[in-house]
């Protein structure tokens, strides 16, 4: 109690780091934590940035929450404004960006379920949780192709696929992946096709 530690970049081999769990002078926060990063920028500014990550309150406790942050000058500083819903359990936070600057958290709960959360804002506040099915290891993104999936949010875990056509509001019914892929990712190609990969089954 009453130590500030400074939180200033990093400098390792010509590489920059800037600290985003800070306080509101821009400091350390002594005795917190955070993990399991993820990123998006917005595509319409990219002086607008958000991490969101597992946020621990102290070491001492392995309870995680959603945290992010937010930068709208590319990174140079950061708002830390705390945890999505404070007091819930959350994990494998997933971020990205939609081709309108939208930006999407992705995060599964407690029940093994994930919960979708937007802000049109850069990061500054989010919508309340809609429901998008998900589980353990869950990996979205987001179609800003010029294509016929344009828009659509594309969600996988354990096998299992879903997906938003109406800008992360609903989403599908999963279905299972061929070949069971899981702990992987999913990318978009710029004619708009989906590709899934993982660990086979």
């Amino acid at each position: 109690p009453g130590v500030v530690a400074l939180a200033g970049p990093w400098v390792r081999d010509g590489y920059v780091s800037i600290q985003v769990n800070v306080d509101a002078a821009g400091n350390n926060i002594v005795g917190d934590a955070a993990n399991e990063p993820s990123i998006a920028i917005d595509p319409t500014n990219p002086d607008r940035i958000v991490i969101g990550f597992r946020q621990f309150d102290t070491i001492q406790s392995d309870f995680r929450q959603g945290g992010w942050g937010y930068s709208h000058d590319r990174g140079q500083t950061w708002t830390f404004p705390g945890v999505l819903e404070p007091g819930v359990f959350r994990t494998d936070p997933v971020l990205d960006a939609d081709a309108g600057g939208n930006i999407f958290y992705y995060s599964l709960n407690e029940n093994f379920a994930c919960d979708m959360f937007r802000s049109s804002n850069g990061g500054m506040t989010w919508s309340t949780p809609v429901y998008a099915f998900g589980g353990d290891k869950a990996w979205m993104t987001i179609d800003r192709t010029t294509g016929p999936g344009r828009g659509n949010i594309y969600a996988y875990w354990g096998g299992q696929f879903t997906r938003s056509t109406d800008g992360g509001l609903t989403y599908d019914q999963p279905i299972l992946i061929p070949g069971n892929p899981y702990w992987g990712t999913l990318a978009v190609a710029p004619d708009g096709s989906l590709y899934v990969s993982g660990v086979g089954g």
